[in-house]
């Protein structure tokens, strides 16, 4: 009887494989459309991969695979996708649309800048695909769109952001003049178009940029962030805090207000409060080597020598030539009379920059407790002629057997 439905039910599996075998790559995509529409995307690759198995120039099924791997963070899988698909398609504006997003999200600007000026050129077509508009370079959310409806003035911004960070600010200003044109009631154009005219040092117009953003969505956090760094900057310090506790309330998860508060904080003495704020900035951006020599300057002032040392090798190890983590590092390490360490430090940095006139000073001072005065002497007088004017009573003890 168990051989009997052993061998049943061995038939039966056999049966139901040869009938999955034997789906048409057309049922296969059906099935595949049908799941991704209802959300359940590892079912759809699962299917668009047997049909793409199945028919290797089966070309929506590209399409469609590409949406499928951005819902589920293959990125790189999508993007791939995305461009057989439009070796085939070259002129679909929903795949470049696609395409472009992915290439500005991986920083690639050149290729992304490629697709999207393409679209402007392509004829609309039919279209079915919803994007969640978020402008790039801030955090405001927009309404849904599709990348034939009412698309074109982000598109004109992006263009306008990747000449921004490309440093083509005259283009930038007149690509994001073009989708205000268009757009005028979209905070996050008029935020882009002040950061390039800040950029461009005309700080009257991005001012009033940021304004007219603030004025549109009052709790924009890039446009309050902007306006707490000018007021800082015309030195209002005390009154600078309130739009970046604006900014930070508006969307913690920004970068930005965190960063000029903690540096407000820390130049005004309240080094708890700066701590506290790189802490929030590590944990948005871990791998920016600026913010851990920041705290690691801020834990230095409060004396955690330790945990400086610790935030300023972090620093190194993120970006080797990092001059000013260096020389920090070693300055830390001439503070714990680990004077051999901190002339290494020295040395390292001015590999990287040979004519550094505080590494050269540094290192005098280390080599000279370690009484080595005819090596400490000429590194004195090397940052003498870097222009670092050494004091009198220091040259006189460092230079003394000279």
């Amino acid at each position: 009887m168990k051989v009997f439905s052993f061998f049943f039910l061995f038939i039966a599996t056999t049966v139901v494989f040869a009938q999955q075998k034997n789906v048409r790559p057309e049922e296969l995509f059906e099935q595949a459309q049908e799941a991704h529409d209802a959300g359940e995307y590892s079912k759809a690759l699962a299917l668009l991969n047997q049909c793409l198995t199945e028919r290797p120039g089966f070309t929506e099924a590209y399409f469609i695979r590409a949406s499928t791997r951005e819902q589920l963070k293959d990125i790189e899988g999508a993007l791939t996708d995305y461009s057989i698909y439009l070796e085939r398609k070259p002129d679909n504006p929903e795949a470049l649309f696609s395409r472009g997003l992915i290439r500005y999200q991986l920083k690639k600007y050149d290729q992304a800048y490629e697709d999207f000026t393409r679209y402007l050129k392509v004829p609309p077509g039919a279209t079915q695909t919803l994007y969640f508009n978020r402008s790039p370079g801030t955090s405001g959310n927009n309404p849904i769109t599709t990348a034939q409806s009412g698309n074109r003035p982000l598109i004109y911004n992006y263009l306008g952001v990747i000449d921004q960070k490309q440093n083509n600010l005259q283009r930038s200003v007149a690509w994001l003049d073009s989708a205000i044109r268009l757009s005028p009631k979209e905070a996050d154009f008029y935020v882009n178009r002040g950061l390039s005219k800040q950029s461009m040092k005309d700080s009257t117009a991005a001012l009033d940029d940021f304004n007219k953003a603030l004025f549109i969505n009052p709790k924009h956090p890039v446009a309050l962030h902007n306006i707490a760094v000018f007021k800082r900057l015309k030195g209002e310090r005390k009154a600078s805090e309130d739009p970046l506790e604006e900014a930070i309330d508006s969307d913690s998860s920004m970068l930005a207000p965190y960063l000029e508060r903690a540096y407000q904080r820390m130049e005004g003495g309240y080094l708890k409060g700066a701590l506290d704020d790189y802490n929030k900035a590590l944990e948005i951006e871990p791998k920016d080597p600026e913010i851990w020599l920041s705290r690691g300057i801020v834990k230095e002032r409060m004396k955690d020598y330790t945990g400086a040392f610790s935030d300023y090798t972090k620093a190194i190890d993120l970006k080797e030539s990092f001059v000013k983590a260096w020389i920090n590092r070693a300055n830390v390490l001439l503070k714990q009379e680990r004077y051999a360490d901190a002339i290494e430090d020295y040395t390292a940095a001015l590999i990287y920059i040979p004519d550094s006139a505080p590494a050269y000073y540094n290192r005098a001072i280390a080599r000279y407790r370690l009484n080595k005065y005819t090596e400490a002497c000429e590194d004195l007088k090397k940052a003498e002629a870097l222009g670092l004017k050494a004091e009198a009573k220091l040259k006189d003890k460092i230079c003394v057997n000279k």
